[in-house]
């Protein structure tokens, strides 16, 4: 039976210090402290192996992983190293713990994918880390961030179904803050921001990150000042150091302060059209009521005149009814020739007279200048 190997004095310490450490933030420190040397020290993704071996040794809990995983990526891809290729895949069969260092490489690709934007090589690359893993949450929810990335309408049920996985973690709750930020078709995306940045800060979970996310969110909501106070809190958070990502936090508050002074723009142009329009229309009515008031005036006098045509006409009917009564008694009583004669030739008179008058009485008076068209005038021209 071959011997166990040996494992020195330092490594055991640090063995045993992970082990008895009782917070993950602790843990990740511990770690993180002695794999960064490997990584400053050179191109070589060594220490992806050697991280593997401390994990499995220490039994590092899965969400301690990844929450290292998040920060070593970052730090590797800060030193310039590339990303994990398919030879160093083949290297992890050759491991002491080959599943845990598999593991541990997905992690990696997929985190240095994810901190370069590469959607199109995340998405294939979570595909097949998810056939090796089934059912990783840390997996899944960064292949729903490289379809929100892309803009696919395969992003939302993708984080639907990463969200409801057993194992989903606080360093996946993170990834989903980032998966959410990238998710700009999503017509709830500000308000599940907000939902998940509280449900982290109730937890105890929040970071500079998280507040910077959530300053964005609040931007889109509007709420611009609560949004200045979360980019600043989380400009106050951020480690010495980090200048590149000092510059994104400080171009979201220019973006804020920018919105801010185009609102009181918007609003203060608002409030003088507002103003404009209200005085136009105030005159507009000031007219109407004039002209109305005037078509008033004309329609009143219009029909004041038609009751005295009316009355005129009437009184000149019953006049002719009362001459022509008058006359047919006097020609029938009349005695000889001329006054019979003279009868007759006062009756034709008196209808001429009748006809006259007449006419005089139903003719329309010629309007003043500017008071509109004759009547008879506009109802020749309705007829034609």
């Amino acid at each position: 039976m071959p011997a166990t190997p040996e494992i020195p004095p330092q490594t055991a310490h640090l063995d045993e210090a992970i082990r008895n450490e009782p917070s993950f933030a602790g843990r990740v420190a511990l770690i993180e402290t002695a794999i960064s040397p490997l990584i400053q020290a050179g191109g070589s993704l060594d220490w992806i192996f050697e991280l593997a071996e401390i994990v499995a040794r220490a039994e590092v809990p899965l969400e301690v992983v990844r929450r290292l995983v998040a920060n070593l990526a970052w730090q590797a891809r800060d030193t310039g190293q590339r990303v994990p290729t398919s030879d160093d895949r083949r290297r992890c069969s050759a491991h002491p713990h080959p599943t845990t260092a598999l593991r541990v490489l997905t992690y990696v690709h997929v985190a240095r994918l994810r901190y370069d934007f590469k959607f199109e090589q995340l998405g294939v690359r979570c595909a097949e880390g998810l056939q090796d893993f089934r059912d990783d949450a840390y997996i899944a929810i960064l292949a729903a961030l490289a379809a929100l990335g892309r803009r696919s309408d395969r992003g939302r049920p993708l984080l639907d179904r990463a969200v409801d996985l057993p194992d989903f973690d606080s360093a996946c709750r993170t990834a989903c803050l980032h998966a959410l930020w990238f998710g700009l078709d999503l017509p709830d995306q500000a308000e599940r921001i907000m939902a998940l940045s509280d449900e982290m800060i109730g937890r105890g979970e929040d970071g500079y990150n998280l507040y910077y996310w959530r300053s964005f969110a609040l931007r889109r909501l509007g709420r611009l000042d609560e949004a200045l106070q979360s980019v600043d809190r989380a400009i106050a958070l951020l480690p010495v150091g980090m200048n590149l990502v000092h510059q994104d936090y400080v171009r979201e508050r220019e973006m804020i302060k920018t919105t801010q002074l185009l609102d009181e723009q918007v609003q203060r142009a608002s409030d003088e059209i507002s103003a404009r329009l209200r005085a136009e229309s105030e005159s507009y009515l000031d007219d109407v009521k004039k002209d109305l008031s005037r078509y008033s005036e004309s329609a009143q006098k219009i029909v004041s005149e038609s009751l005295v045509n009316v009355v005129e006409v009437l009184g000149v009917f019953v006049a002719l009814a009362g001459f022509l009564l008058g006359s047919g008694v006097m020609v029938f009583k009349s005695g000889g020739f001329w006054q019979h004669l003279g009868s007759i030739a006062l009756l034709l008179a008196g209808t001429l007279l009748f006809f006259v008058v007449l006419r005089s009485v139903v003719k329309v008076r010629a309007r003043p200048v500017g008071a509109g068209p004759r009547r008879t005038g506009l109802l020749r021209r309705r007829r034609t």
